[in-house]
């Protein structure tokens, strides 16, 4: 939706980073969060198992052909 309103209300020349900087978030105040440290683990967790996964998903298709 935000590129479709910049492509549709953009001025000559505008680029996306003016646009939203001016029109959608200048008035806006930002906040930055950190993530919490034991999601990020868990995260990483899942992506080992995720990764070492692969190899068991490469043998099934294989052996389906």
């Amino acid at each position: 939706a935000l590129l479709a309103s910049y492509m549709m209300n953009k001025q000559d020349g505008e680029i996306l980073d003016e646009y939203l900087n001016e029109k959608i978030f200048g008035d806006e105040a930002g906040e930055t969060i950190s993530p919490n440290p034991k999601d990020v683990d868990g995260f990483a967790q899942f992506m080992e198992r995720y990764t070492k996964g692969l190899a068991i998903e490469r043998a099934a298709v294989e052996n389906l052909k």
